[in-house]
């Protein structure tokens, strides 16, 4: 097992070990700092994604920007690449996709271009505070993100137990402009 393989095994396993409501709380405190976030405040369209097992609920970052009358695009695994279509609700425009992760239905909603993002909430395992990420693995945001404008901020939603001392990086890896935890922003 690769120092990924096992850095990823071991914060998600932390994360999965807070209680729903543990999770639900620190959840809205890391929620209400990026509502005070001049990012936020000036973005008129956010990629966000759709939370997943034991990830922060971005549920609650999702409906106050739809309710702030910013555009909300989320992302389709198609063919190894994610595609990315406008999402107005949660509750009638999305279906479980590629890994069960809740995504639109592409019937349902309208594609959307990256030229279009004004941020992007990225998804990930494990942050440190130099702003590296390490993600998944597959990849899907590391190809996303260096298709970015330069100006497009990048912040990642995040429990404080996600932050490690030093994620373990590459040459092609992108670091993010923001980390925001329930008790702290880096940046």
């Amino acid at each position: 097992m690769s120092h990924k393989q096992k850095l990823r095994a071991i914060i998600q396993k932390k994360r999965k070990n807070l209680s729903a409501r543990e999770r639900q709380k620190k959840s809205r405190a890391a929620a209400e700092r990026f509502f005070r976030c001049p990012h936020y405040k000036n973005a008129s369209a956010i990629l966000a994604y759709y939370p997943f097992r034991s990830e922060i609920d971005t549920t609650m970052v999702i409906q106050k920007a739809l309710s702030d009358h910013k555009k909300i695009m989320l992302p389709k695994v198609h063919q190894n690449k994610l595609q990315l279509f406008y999402t107005l609700d949660l509750k009638t425009q999305l279906q479980k996709g590629t890994y069960g992760i809740m995504e639109p239905v592409q019937k349902k909603c309208v594609p959307a271009k990256i030229e279009d993002i004004d941020l992007v909430l990225v998804p990930g395992v494990a942050f440190d505070r130099n702003l590296n990420r390490l993600g998944y693995g597959g990849g899907f945001y590391d190809r996303l993100l260096a298709r970015l404008s330069p100006e497009v901020k990048k912040i990642v939603l995040c429990f404080h137990i996600q932050l490690v001392p030093q994620v373990p990086t590459l040459d092609h890896d992108i670091k993010v402009d923001m980390i925001i935890t329930e008790s702290e922003e880096i940046a």
